[in-house]
């Protein structure tokens, strides 16, 4: 008989082959969606659950499950109130299911010890350490491989660099490196002896992420980089009365240089016209409209034009799933998603889902803590971070649990 054990590693390194480094061959040649691969791997995650559940008996006691039922709670409310059908209300389930899967998984490991973490890190190093060939291939060859698209999406230039990773992931990809990045900057000690020459690697990765078309990776990364050198700095010299006013100084210069190019031609293409061109109520309605809306755009028409969403008009009402296509604007994110579908009360249910999920991580508190949870707020703005399971796979693989987690008898021992 295949013991747990067993059937657990089968199972990561399965997941770890589908989300890291063939899920986008098989959607762009064989025309599999994110949604059907993302089903089917949260599915390996409560299989092997419910084998643990049943091999001893336990069942978890956790902040992540409570907002995950709530979460579920008021997707089918919602659904049922909008009249959506209840196929769309299973499928919409996949943004409460695809974390607590991931977690319930992650959970059976800290639990056996069946995976260390010095062994995922070196498999997810080898796998970050191979996106650049693949990057680099896929923008200079991009006329050539789009002749074999079976996806059913269009896919532009822009958005064919995703690597091993699905189709259009460069959010994805690019937090997979910032990930190891961090690992490799603040987690050294845990990893001292797997590899030979970090500060080179954290160099090559870097490399590899401006590849990517994910600009606030890009920006997440100078972030990190500078914080890692500037934080001990200014420990060290925050008493210090020039210290603070070269700070000032330069944080002076900073917003003079911004004011000076803001009517620059080549920053204002870049960002689609003037400042005030973009932060009018009046252009943003007008591309709200034109379905071109960008994302502060999208709040600030849902702020100040549109009436306001308790509850939302039902799952899938910002996306059109069957089509594939958005029904009010092609930019998204998982907060704007979650307002337009779920209202108010969705988007406090999803921040305090995000935050059950960031609050248990074994992410050090201070600075590394608050410079993580922005990235991950920041992300949320940009992507629907909970059904993307590159996302949340690597996080909670990486960054694992606090050992708080209670485990409480499902069965009387009398039974067993």
């Amino acid at each position: 008989m295949i013991k747990l054990n067993t059937i657990y590693r089968v199972s990561f390194y399965v997941i770890v082959l589908l989300v890291f480094c063939c899920g986008g061959f098989l959607q762009f040649t064989l025309g599999i969606s994110n949604t059907i691969l993302s089903i089917f791997i949260t599915a390996i995650c409560f299989a092997n659950y419910f084998l643990y559940l049943f091999k001893t008996h336990k069942i978890i006691s956790h902040k992540i499950i409570f907002w995950a039922f709530l979460y579920i709670v008021l997707i089918v409310f919602s659904g049922l109130h909008n009249n959506v059908s209840n196929l769309k209300i299973l499928i919409y389930l996949i943004f409460p299911l695809l974390p607590l899967g991931v977690f319930l998984f992650n959970f059976i490991n800290r639990k056996r010890g069946l995976l260390t973490f010095r062994g995922i890190f070196k498999l997810f190093f080898l796998i970050a350490t191979l996106q650049l060939p693949f990057l680099l291939a896929q923008k200079m060859f991009y006329s050539f491989f789009i002749k074999f698209n079976r996806s059913g999406q269009f896919i532009d230039k822009s958005d064919f660099t995703f690597g091993t990773f699905f189709i259009k992931s460069d959010h994805s990809l690019g937090i997979f490196i910032l990930i190891i990045i961090s690992v490799l900057l603040y987690k050294r000690q845990a990893i001292k002896g797997v590899l030979r020459f970090p500060n080179f690697s954290i160099f090559y990765l870097s490399i590899t992420l401006f590849f990517t078309e994910s600009n606030i990776s890009k920006l997440f990364l100078v972030i990190l980089l500078s914080s890692f050198v500037l934080i001990p700095f200014y420990k060290k010299h925050k008493k210090s009365v020039i210290f603070k006013l070269g700070l000032l100084s330069f944080v002076c210069l900073l917003i003079f240089i911004g004011f000076s190019v803001r009517e620059n031609d080549l920053i204002q293409k870049k960002l689609g016209g003037s400042f005030e061109r973009q932060f009018s109520i009046e252009s943003s309605q007008k591309f709200y409209d034109l379905g071109t809306a960008k994302r502060f755009q999208i709040v600030m028409v849902a702020v100040n034009n549109l009436k306001v969403k308790w509850i939302g008009d039902g799952p899938y009402s910002y996306f059109d799933i069957r089509k594939g296509k958005f029904k009010l604007t092609r930019h998204f994110s998982q907060f704007i998603w979650t307002y337009f579908d779920l209202g108010i009360i969705g988007l406090i249910v999803v921040l305090g889902y995000i935050f059950s999920i960031v609050s248990y991580l074994n992410i050090e508190k201070g600075y590394p803590y608050l410079i993580f949870l922005t990235i991950i707020l920041v992300y949320t703005l940009y992507t629907t971070i909970l059904s993307d399971i590159a996302i949340v796979f690597s996080i909670i693989t990486v960054f694992g649990f606090k050992n708080n987690i209670k485990s409480e008898k499902l069965f009387p021992s009398s039974l067993v």
